[in-house]
């Protein structure tokens, strides 16, 4: 048993141990375990909603994909990320401790993996060991991935927060639950796919596949963006005005030369706002 739950938390905490060293301030530990122990005890109303939205939409024994994706999105996915996406918002996103664009995707993993962590003991105490070795190379980094690219727009929605753009803002907290909550339905869907269709094999591992480094690619491009953002404070490319809104130190020189946004790198074009994380060019 005890060897069962070793297998079972391993790859979890070494999923956490990567995204936390990633971080290059790293988040106090105290704050850490919050929110990993909030989303492990997510899971208990998790399953109490699971349970009840189940019976009115099933995902068993239903061979349709079209059905199956329509019943996931509601009875599981959206269950599970919306109360990953609660612990974050409420702990990490509204915390004084998100000082730093990359906190917010240590905060959102932790709390993925905190609920993927009582998850996988449960299957893993069920079916053994086995069960244990596939989860390790499927369902837990799936769930780090929809923690993830929850975390990423969450990012996105601070830098318009900081830069004072609501439009910037209000679009994407709402991606920061809708997207994640497409993702775990598309990898479940085609999980349960596969009982019905040889074809469902193919498409989860690709798409699994697709998932994972398109998560390696967004935690990459989440630490340049908080590099540029320290680099271009520190050298004095960027400073805060009385209001706390990040601005040009000198605008009127730094204008005429810059092609890149100092804050996601983007190339810059003929905008007042950059089109991809919403910094006053301009």
């Amino acid at each position: 048993m005890s060897l069962l739950i070793v297998a079972a938390v391993l790859p979890v905490f070494v999923l956490c141990f990567f995204v936390y060293k990633k971080d290059p301030h790293h988040e106090p530990g105290n704050l850490l375990v919050k929110i990993f122990t909030l989303g492990f005890f997510s899971a208990i109303p998790v399953f109490v909603v699971e349970i009840f939205l189940g019976k009115v939409f099933p995902t068993k024994e239903v061979s349709n994909f079209i059905l199956i994706f329509i019943n996931t999105f509601i009875s599981v996915a959206l269950v599970e990320e919306g109360f990953k996406w609660i612990v974050t918002t409420f702990i990490g996103y509204k915390g004084k401790e998100f000082d730093e664009i990359y906190d917010i995707i240590v905060y959102a993993t932790f709390a993925s993996l905190g609920f993927a962590c009582i998850e996988n003991i449960l299957y893993v105490i069920s079916h053994g060991f086995l069960n244990a070795l596939l989860r390790a190379l499927t369902s837990i980094p799936g769930h780090a991935c929809f923690g993830i690219i929850m975390g990423y727009f969450l990012a996105q929605a601070k830098i318009g927060t900081i830069n004072k753009n609501v439009k910037i803002f209000q679009k994407n907290i709402l991606l920061s639950l809708f997207i994640p909550t497409i993702f775990h339905t598309l990898y479940d869907a085609f999980l349960l796919y596969t009982s019905y269709n040889l074809l469902g094999i193919l498409l989860f591992f690709v798409f699994d596949i697709f998932m994972v480094v398109l998560c390696f690619i967004t935690i990459n491009k989440m630490s340049k963006i908080q590099y540029n953002l320290d680099k271009n404070l520190n050298t004095g490319v960027i400073s805060t005005d009385k209001t706390g809104q990040l601005v040009f130190s000198n605008p009127i020189s730094i204008n005429k030369e810059i092609n890149y946004c100092p804050i996601c790198g983007s190339p810059v074009k003929d905008y007042i706002y950059c089109s991809k994380c919403g910094f006053k060019i301009r």
